[in-house]
């Protein structure tokens, strides 16, 4: 698969992911009631992490379906190494999610903008280190 393409899907994959992050984050403040920043934050990482499972295979079977698949057990060593390299996202967010509440910046856009800055660092990470998929150099004849 063509770089662009699958930057294109990672981007889909991503922003569905937000998608439902969002929507949960929505369900746990709003309906759930979780309004203090202690129980903001809880909630934040509650849907951090359904939508990193969401991610994984949504990833797995479209945006890198060309990678080499890992097999049997090795499927959840390789969900549990797609859990680490999004941690750097994950603590990226938290960080910044904690920050911009005491700021009182509306929790919709103090986590968008901790989506935007993980970003950049998962999709070289999911790429090269989860994945495993190597570039590809076309030979001319």
């Amino acid at each position: 698969m063509q770089y662009p393409e699958r930057l294109k899907r990672f981007l889909l994959v991503g922003s569905s992911a937000f998608v439902v992050n969002a929507a949960l984050m929505i369900f746990f403040v709003e309906i759930l009631g979780f309004v203090s920043p202690l129980m903001k934050n809880i909630a934040n990482l509650i849907a951090m992490e359904i939508s990193v499972f969401y991610n994984f295979l949504v990833s797995r079977m479209w945006t890198w379906k060309d990678a080499p698949k890992q097999q049997q057990g090795r499927l959840a060593v390789q969900f549990i190494a797609f859990n680490f390299a999004a941690l750097v996202g994950v603590v990226m967010r938290i960080a910044s999610f904690a920050a911009m509440e005491n700021w009182q910046i509306y929790y919709l856009l103090n986590m968008t903008i901790g989506v935007g800055m993980a970003a950049a660092f998962d999709f070289v990470l999911y790429d090269r280190l989860i994945f495993k998929r190597t570039v590809q150099v076309k030979q001319e004849l």
